[in-house]
């Protein structure tokens, strides 16, 4: 299983840059593990960093695809 952290493509300037939005909803299991609830402070549901950098990796990897017109797996 392969997961895609980037729902859609809103600028994409060949060889310069792309940006990529990540559409979340507080139903997403991963948001609510990470500062769970305690007796102080309620659940603060927070997209774990990991999963913001794979964002970042999945994007830049199809900015490099496009300039290499997808000829090979990034």
């Amino acid at each position: 299983m392969r997961w895609m952290w980037i729902d859609r493509v809103i600028e994409l300037v060949p060889g310069q840059k792309m940006v990529a939005v990540k559409n979340i909803s507080l139903a997403e299991e991963h948001l609510h593990d990470h500062f769970p609830a305690t007796d102080a402070q309620p659940a603060l549901p927070v997209m774990p960093a990991s999963l913001m950098i794979e964002g970042m990796a999945q994007t830049a990897g199809v900015l490099v695809g496009h300039a290499e017109s997808f000829k090979e797996k990034v």
